[in-house]
């Protein structure tokens, strides 16, 4: 009995001990913005870093979907903010990464305005065919594509879209052509490829798989560090010398936020969410995140990561022959 009571007396005190050191940080609820709206693989895996954070500092997290201007309110309103630890963003590669290589007037600057803070995961995405297309491997449907220039249709979203690049890009670095048809959507460019409107289309794979029967289309590569665990038959973009960019999420803060406060944020968020299995199944599984490496890892790890990403997505865009625009 005196046991008991001394393990509930200790645990009460270490949640006080706990919400007296998140209070000591924060005096007020912190912000997490999100450039994308609720129900959205960003928008859930927010939330369970909020419930994390909540948790571990006595603090209330607030998670804000601002979308709109190609993803950049969330991350403008993050970078503006003062680096105090109370207002922070999750972002995508394509809000982050893509968006300056291909914006002239951002306003803000990815790489000096805001502070890396920890990399969730990645969001894999997969090359897909029309089931009755003679192609059983990336390898298979270039050789087709290279016998026929420009008669296989590559489905994509939007000019600005990493599908509607990635053609330019095949065009101009691997001398493979197809004729890009653009619809109003990704979910609308996937099912045109299941229903043979369209031959190909890079597309997520949980939305996909969610978005498709067995046998009804086929998964030629996936765009991940490694390979996936329920597809390791299916190579990565890289094997098959895509080179295609990675799409993922990280949570970043303002610069010059305190290096003591993203560190401790950093590894509750690690401890908490990526390494905890049952809110890694709640809220990363949930949302099609796969936090293979170098996700999980400290803020310089995620920085370094980040500054080659930032060149990897200007050589992309730039050997695709795309021109900046205004956005």
């Amino acid at each position: 009995m005196c046991f008991k009571r001394l393990t509930l007396i200790a645990g009460v005190l270490s949640l006080l001990m706990s919400q007296q050191a998140g209070a000591q940080v924060f005096s007020k609820p912190v912000r997490l913005l999100t450039p994308n709206p609720p129900g959205s693989a960003s928008d859930l895996a927010l939330r369970g870093i909020a419930e994390v954070l909540s948790k571990d500092f006595g603090q209330t997290f607030v998670v804000e979907n601002r979308p709109g201007a190609s993803g950049t309110i969330a991350g403008q309103m993050c970078a503006q903010a003062a680096p105090d630890g109370h207002t922070m963003c999750l972002l995508d590669a394509f809000n982050a990464a893509l968006s300056p290589a291909i914006y002239n007037n951002m306003p803000f600057d990815t790489k000096n305005d805001l502070m890396p803070v920890a990399l969730l995961g990645f969001f894999p995405a997969g090359l897909w065919a029309n089931k009755n297309l003679p192609v059983n491997s990336a390898a298979d449907l270039f050789e087709l594509a290279k016998k026929t220039p420009g008669k296989l249709n590559f489905s994509s979203f939007g000019a600005a879209s990493s599908s509607s690049i990635y053609v330019a890009w095949l065009k101009n670095v691997r001398n493979v052509e197809f004729t890009n048809v653009s619809y109003k959507s990704a979910l609308d460019a996937f099912r045109a490829v299941v229903s043979g409107e369209a031959d190909v289309a890079s597309y997520a794979m949980g939305t996909g798989l969610a978005n498709s029967k067995p046998g009804e289309i086929k998964l030629l590569a996936v765009n991940n560090p490694t390979r996936l665990p329920d597809f390791p038959d299916v190579p990565t973009f890289k094997e098959v010398n895509l080179n295609g960019v990675l799409a993922w999420f990280g949570l970043f803060a303002p610069k010059g936020t305190p290096k003591e406060l993203v560190e401790r944020i950093n590894a509750s968020v690690i401890k908490g969410l990526i390494n905890n299995p049952e809110m890694k199944k709640r809220f990363l599984d949930a949302a099609g995140i796969v936090p293979s490496t170098p996700a999980g890892g400290t803020p310089e790890t995620f920085a370094t990561f980040f500054d080659s990403e930032l060149t990897v997505y200007a050589k992309l865009v730039k050997d695709a022959g795309i021109e900046k625009t205004d956005r």
